[in-house]
């Protein structure tokens, strides 16, 4: 079977980004590729950052400038505009994480309400999107996935929040994503999506939910959302990712003397991610897909399912998406191709961002082969210009 995405072709991958601009993005994955010196470097700016030290420049001028949008929508809006020229869609993520007050959840919840509105107004926006932990506690969450019944003041403020959200979207018809997090909390988390999805999820798909495909029961929990969707007739919204917190989840099952909840191998997360998306394919008048990662192989499978499923590969119901900064010969080869694709953008303070930023770059320490790729890919663009 012919291939649909050329993934190798780096003169659009790179179209957008000047010589400067390449250069820069290879310096950077040159210093990613070294994980001790990245593991010294998070230590060594968290560390400044907490005795107020004036390095928010440098952090600024390296990772955020090239894994984040700005530190607001407004500063945002150059980078969108550069993206949609492409024919690319951006999703602006405000990615604030550690928060602990009712006060900055309520903060958060109407940043997320005017990320939604943001996105309505803007048709080179595809989504709005929260973590569940921007408007709740992380100990909530887990103690209710522990026991489901174990409700609190505090959690029903928390399905307060969730449901504010979802009437923003469902009335300005905007769709939204729901990031996944880790293991311990994630089913609670996912109960309000779901009931966010029976509410608001009945003519089209407004909510999506995210299953990260690296923890061994996703196969499970999909095939309990599909019933779930049949049975109390809602359409379901599946976000597909292997998934972002490795570390934190094999540290978690070791300090608690558990099995990790993590597949044990890259390989196995492979099979269950395309296995994952192949059932959600199998259900086209219900289950709406957005494919959110970095590997080739799966993004050119899921492309080949959605031509044989809807006879094109740019349905409504298909989205792929990559993180901004990252795997820009899929993002734009797939754009070439008229996919609907979208860049991920996160955008917030710095300082408040940076757990964000310290994730991407373990993320590409750790994943097998992520950074000598993006290294392959830039210098093959630099020796063709060069040329």
């Amino acid at each position: 079977m012919d291939k649909i995405v050329d993934f190798q072709n780096t003169e659009i991958a790179f179209a957008s980004k000047s010589n400067t601009e390449l250069t820069r993005a290879r310096l950077l994955f040159e210093i990613l590729k070294n994980k001790q010196l990245v593991n010294f470097s998070n230590k060594l700016l968290q560390w400044a950052l907490a005795l107020k030290l004036p390095v928010e420049w440098i952090i600024k001028a390296t990772v955020f400038k090239h894994f984040c949008g700005g530190v607001s929508l407004e500063q945002c809006a150059p980078l969108v505009r550069k993206l949609n020229e492409s024919g690319v869609y951006a999703i602006l993520d405000h990615s604030v994480e550690g928060q602990d007050s009712e006060e900055q959840f309520d903060q958060n919840t109407r940043l997320i309400q005017e990320e939604i509105r943001n996105a309505a107004s803007n048709d080179g926006v595809a989504f709005a999107v929260f973590k569940p932990t921007s408007i709740g506690r992380l100990e909530t969450f887990e103690l209710l996935t522990k026991d489901p019944t174990a409700e609190s003041l505090e959690f029903n403020r928390i399905k307060e929040r969730y449901f504010s959200i979802g009437e923003t979207a469902k009335t300005l018809n905007q769709r939204i994503m729901i990031d996944g997090e880790e293991s311990w909390m994630q089913a609670s988390a996912d109960e309000l999506a779901l009931a966010l999805m029976e509410r608001f999820n009945q003519e089209e798909v407004i909510i999506y939910n995210t299953l990260q495909m690296y923890l061994a029961d996703s196969y499970e929990r999909l095939e309990a959302w599909i019933e779930r969707a049949k049975s109390q007739n809602f359409k379901l919204g599946v976000k597909f990712v292997r998934g972002a917190y490795m570390e934190k989840e094999r540290a978690y099952a070791k300090k608690m003397r558990i099995p990790s909840a993590v597949c044990v191998s890259k390989e196995a997360t492979d099979e269950l991610f395309d296995k994952g998306v192949a059932l959600a394919f199998e259900y086209p008048e219900r289950v709406s897909i957005f494919l959110g990662t970095h590997n080739e192989k799966s993004t050119e499978k899921a492309a080949q399912l959605a031509l044989k499923t809807y006879g094109v590969v740019n349905h409504p119901n298909v989205w792929f998406g990559q993180l901004q900064g990252m795997s820009d010969q899929i993002t734009y080869n797939l754009s070439h191709v008229k996919a609907s694709v979208a860049k991920l953008i996160p955008y917030g303070p710095v300082k408040e961002v940076l757990p964000y930023l310290v994730r991407r770059a373990e993320e590409n320490t750790s994943i097998a082969g992520q950074t000598g790729r993006e290294l392959k890919l830039l210098r093959t663009e630099q020796k063709r210009r060069s040329s």
